[in-house]
């Protein structure tokens, strides 16, 4: 453990001296990002984009042949979800449950208009975890 903090820290040295990154730098280190995030996001979630093909969907706007529509949608509201959670950022302000429920409908626009941005009605499991999350009815309406 002791090694690896130690091979981070001087990681974090070298980029310190490099501060402030040029703003290109800055842009594809984002693109980098919100790539990775989406690709590993969603593949828990199922999706069988690989992250070359997330990083077509995302960056170039292809379409990827014998994917479905709803991982194309999922990987595209993902980033728009990034997106949105980094402009509250930049506010400096508490996040509030209107916004929580907004992120929520950008994940679901378009893939479940009904349910984006409401709490769930039904029980929910977590696939290959023994924990189980509270009942709907302990989640506030």
């Amino acid at each position: 453990m002791r090694e690896i903090l130690a091979r981070l820290e001087k990681k974090k040295a070298r980029l310190d001296v490099a501060r402030p990154l040029p703003a290109g730098v800055v842009a594809k280190l984002k693109e980098h990002f919100d790539v990775e995030w989406t690709y590993h996001s969603n593949a828990i979630e199922g999706s069988t984009l690989t992250l070359a093909e997330t990083r077509l969907v995302l960056l170039d706007g292809l379409t990827v042949g014998g994917k479905s529509l709803r991982e194309h949608l999922e990987a595209i509201n993902h980033k728009h979800a990034i997106d949105f959670v980094e402009a509250l950022a930049a506010k400096a302000e508490p996040i509030t449950e209107h916004d929580i429920r907004q992120i929520h409908a950008l994940i679901l626009r378009t893939i479940d208009d009904e349910n984006a941005g409401a709490y769930r009605k039904g029980q929910v499991y977590i696939t290959g975890s023994t924990y189980v999350p509270p009942a709907a009815i302990e989640v506030p309406p």
